[in-house]
């Protein structure tokens, strides 16, 4: 059996001498598969040459190996690696080696840490949080090999039945924003659609339901505001389903020792998963987006980290939906962008993202605020057509829920809510 350390010789070697095997072995190894720091440092740089379009050999190698300041190994040692690998056609088996070698020293590692989490001063809760986080980034590592399928394989596969949550509204591991304007009414029907979720009522349709767990986790509001403003909406939610009191568990900012959750920091997504461990909600209403962040999210780089963190949250099998404020700008048309305020990054990440527009008196509204009436814009294409969102919804102080769709009349005239 090939030792690592020969293996390790005979990969460089290989690279150097037929640059093209690394279509096959960069996608199993990289840099950190080496034992040998000085080797993986050689291969790392000449897969940079080779992904770049720029010759690969015992020179040039050399060469960047200099201009980067690297010692440890000069050019007369990478030809006697050339010299010492005659033979091309088994680097793909070299790589393999030295993956499968990898692993195993990754294992022993990870062996180590959980032996220190065990004996470390620091409660139950938060050791398996840092073992949940050392297995997963273990499980994540590895082999970055994309495969393909036949066109005609993808279309005779047996499709996958829908994991609804709330029957044609969301399904497990969407992703909602809804953004609007400051006081456009967003918090309550965010608030409203967490409720009726818990309790088995369609927020579209006030049709029964099966009721799902749900956590808010709300960097905004306090008790004394969720108290008030929950109370309405859980008392008719209950009334139409079931009582939703014990299917949603709700963190408000008070309960948050920064005031906010920045997500990207691992202490505030270690203890959002913490949350998800001992609630294991299907739902997770999270936000708003400026308080997820310690700075504001003007670029890719600022929102790249907050995306990852929610993508996060949602592999652990839940539905997200956030709340965002809009921008400032206006459209050709004079009114306000409803895209949320930020980075275009987070333009096409949600599978769904809609802003509410108040309507004005011209535009058919109503004048007062009892009875104000809003369109449930799109900012971006459903990635899922046929939903049940609403394009219009009012308010109207006659019906049991803050927000109703336009098709839906108040109940006070004999509407069969529930039927």
């Amino acid at each position: 059996m090939t030792d690592t350390s020969t293996a390790e010789r005979a990969l460089v070697g290989a690279t150097l001498r037929a640059p093209d095997t690394m279509r096959e072995t960069t996608t199993l190894v990289t840099e950190a598969s080496f034992a040998s720091p000085v080797l993986g440092v050689v291969f790392e740089t000449a897969a940079a040459l080779w992904s770049s379009g720029q010759a690969v050999d015992a020179v040039t190698v050399d060469a960047a190996l200099r201009e980067r300041g690297q010692r440890g190994i000069d050019g007369l040692e990478l030809f006697r690696l050339v010299e010492k690998t005659p033979v091309t056609a088994n680097a793909a088996r070299y790589a393999r080696i030295v993956s499968e070698a990898a692993d195993s020293r990754a294992l022993n590692a990870l062996g180590v840490r959980m032996q220190q989490l065990s004996d470390a001063d620091m409660s139950h809760a938060d050791k398996m949080e840092a073992a949940r986080g050392e297995w997963e980034a273990l499980s994540k590592a590895g082999s970055s090999a994309i495969t393909t399928r036949t066109l005609g394989d993808l279309l005779d596969a047996e499709d996958e039945p829908y994991d609804w949550l709330i029957p044609d509204l969301l399904e497990r591991m969407d992703r909602l924003v809804l953004t609007g304007g400051e006081g456009g009414g967003k918090t309550t029907f965010m608030r409203q659609l967490a409720i009726c979720a818990a309790a088995g009522v369609h927020p579209a349709t006030f049709k029964h339901t099966e009721p799902i767990r749900v956590l808010v986790v709300d960097a905004e509001n306090n008790q004394r505001q969720w108290r008030r403003q929950a109370r309405h909406i859980a008392g008719a939610a209950a009334r139409f389903g079931t009582d939703p009191r014990q299917h949603m568990h709700v963190t408000t900012v008070e309960d948050l020792p920064k005031g906010r959750v920045i997500v990207s920091d691992p202490r505030d997504a270690g203890a959002v998963h913490r949350l998800i461990d001992q609630h294991t909600p299907d739902l997770l209403v999270i936000g708003p987006l400026y308080k997820l962040s310690n700075r504001a999210i003007t670029s890719d780089d600022d929102a790249a980290p907050i995306i990852s963190a929610l993508d996060g949250f949602r592999a652990r099998g839940v539905a997200l939906a956030i709340e965002a404020h809009a921008g400032h700008t206006q459209s050709g048309g004079g009114e306000r962008d409803l895209r949320p305020r930020g980075s275009s990054a987070l333009l096409g990440w949600p599978e769904f993202g809609f802003g509410l527009r108040r309507r004005t008196e011209a535009e058919g509204g109503p004048a007062d605020d009892a009875h104000r009436m809003v369109d449930v814009v799109r900012w971006r294409g459903d990635r899922e057509t046929g939903r049940a969102w609403p394009s219009v919804m009012y308010a109207d102080p006659r019906n049991p829920f803050p927000w109703t769709p336009e098709n839906i009349g108040p109940a006070s005239i004999g509407q069969e809510w529930a039927s």
